[in-house]
């Protein structure tokens, strides 16, 4: 953008509770000004109460595009006119297109978690043992992608089982299963997509039957300390935190805002630069 903000500015954004700490309006900005596009990109801090009617204000305030995170991916799926395969499976959206009032949904999280496993430590999911810690969006959306693309078994790990057992049975592939947060067992990936509340639930999951092999991710990239990342990196396990899966997925959405496509390198400098 070169000119300031006026009438003709395309509004994009990010919807969610909490969001005051997200890098994404940093993100999209910064790419915005580089590709001197007429666009910018702001956080809406939303009440999850109002969930039902974030749809309606995409459509009623213009926005062309907007990202959305806890609580709101799973909230609006209902309220959309399009829905991709991707994100019906993950029964979550976390990216929302806006033409002429018909509003499509997608999901890039998975994607964007196995860019970042491919580009930091070399990993793909076949034939893995793999642990998905927590049944939301985010966890649903990764569970999926891991078992698409040959995963031997996912576990899907959750507070609440039944809530894990109802993510599986709407996902539907044959390799996954769902469980507490308990013992993680022998696995090859473990991704731990549970926020803000369940740190201690977290750390009290012993990491000792993990192969020496195996990967740590934490989705989290604003927390300052995820729980059980520095144990597994004490313990000489390869981790991962967040950031790698924010850019990879940031990528994604960028494209579908703007069909432009982008280097995740370029957005992962951006974002380190404003950590």
């Amino acid at each position: 953008m070169t000119g300031g903000i006026s009438g003709r500015t395309r509004i994009f954004g990010l919807v969610g509770h909490p969001v005051r700490h997200s890098l994404s309006p940093a993100m999209h900005t910064a790419l915005f000004q580089r590709l001197g596009l007429d666009a910018v990109y702001v956080a809406f801090d939303v009440d999850p109460r109002r969930a039902d009617q974030v749809a309606d204000a995409i459509r009623t305030l213009d926005l062309v595009g907007v990202n959305l995170t806890v609580p709101f991916k799973e909230r609006v799926l209902p309220h959309l006119d399009h829905v991709t395969l991707a994100a019906r499976e993950a029964g979550a959206v976390n990216v929302v297109i806006q033409v002429d009032g018909h509003l499509s949904g997608y999901n890039t999280d998975g994607a964007g978690l196995l860019a970042a496993l491919v580009e930091e430590h070399d990993w793909t999911p076949a034939g893995m043992r793999c642990a998905v810690l927590g049944a939301g969006g985010a966890g649903r959306a990764v569970a999926a992608s891991l078992a698409a693309n040959g995963a031997a078994q996912v576990t899907l790990h959750n507070r609440t089982v039944a809530r894990a057992e109802a993510a599986i049975e709407q996902i539907g592939a044959p390799v996954l299963g769902a469980a507490g947060l308990a013992d993680l067992g022998e696995v090859d990936l473990v991704v731990n997509c549970l926020g803000g509340g369940a740190e201690a639930a977290v750390e009290a999951l012993a990491i000792d039957q993990l192969p020496d092999t195996a990967v740590w991710v934490d989705a989290n990239y604003w927390m300052k300390n995820p729980p059980r990342l520095d144990a597994c990196a004490a313990r000489g396990l390869r981790t991962s935190t967040g950031l790698g899966m924010l850019v990879h997925q940031g990528a994604l959405s960028f494209e579908l805002f703007t069909g432009h496509p982008v280097d995740a390198a370029e957005l992962r400098e951006i974002v380190e630069s404003k950590e």
